[in-house]
């Protein structure tokens, strides 16, 4: 069974104190589609997530998913991992599940092992947080999300803290990840190369009022070799361009 989920917000608007930070922003998700979005610091790319999440309210407008339950079933990967430290690898893994109170029943272990064992942690379960490398952190955030069996995954900077291998490693879980399971995926990121890889469509993101001025379809997403290929970096290289005008006009 495939999951798929589609987002649709209309006349958005979120502020903080008196500042607008979203302004009357209409914008779509399609079901199965990954997306990145980019656009410069403070411009409200976290705040659009959080919004998609619940977890910041708006001012005003709408937020509307297709099938309406899908915004019960939002798994989110933050930049900053979100792990318990006083529990072990397996416990935050499955910390998902036991939250909305299900027991772990014979196949939701099966299956807790099983991502365990294609993110490469079957060995470190009984290890705590700061046993790890960032790398790991990160892994168990994607496992104990993608445990869940979510129908929207959301990712804010989710590797914005790691180093160039272990980033684009971890690109390429996600990407083998997207590979098994339509879901609709929205990830914000600052890195443009990264935005390129994780996303068939790019949306840069306006310095103020959190308008979406460009969006960039990716005829190339889900290459695992992409990266080798001067496609990306023309890619890249319009992306870059069209964030500098960005930036110049502030």
């Amino acid at each position: 069974m495939t999951h798929q989920a589609s987002v649709v917000l209309k006349d958005v608007n979120i502020q903080y104190d008196a500042e607008h930070i979203i302004k009357n922003l209409t914008l779509s998700f399609e079901q199965g589609k990954s997306y990145t979005i980019i656009g410069p610091s403070g411009c409200g790319k976290t705040t659009l997530l959080y919004a998609i999440a619940g977890l910041k309210p708006m001012l005003s407008g709408s937020l509307e998913f297709m099938p309406p339950d899908a915004q019960r079933h939002i798994a989110m990967v933050l930049q900053e991992y979100g792990l318990f430290p006083w529990k072990t690898v397996w416990q935050n893994i499955t910390l998902g599940l036991v939250i909305r109170g299900k027991s772990l029943s014979v196949e939701e272990m099966s299956s807790a092992e099983k991502i365990a064992k294609e993110l490469g942690l079957e060995a470190h379960l009984d290890k705590y947080p700061q046993q790890l490398s960032g790398g790991q952190k990160q892994r168990v955030a994607i496992a104990r999300a993608w445990l869940l069996s979510p129908q929207i995954m959301l990712m804010d900077e989710p590797f914005s803290a790691l180093d160039t291998i272990t980033r684009e490693t971890l690109q390429n879980t996600i990407i083998d990840l997207i590979a098994k399971r339509a879901l609709t995926w929205i990830t914000v990121t600052h890195n443009i190369e990264e935005a390129v890889f994780l996303g068939a469509e790019v949306l840069l993101m306006a310095q103020k009022g959190g308008g979406i001025v460009k969006r960039f379809t990716n005829p190339y997403f889900g290459d695992p070799l992409l990266r080798e290929k001067p496609e990306f970096y023309e890619l890249c290289l319009d992306i870059r361009k069209a964030m500098q005008e960005v930036h110049d006009e502030t």
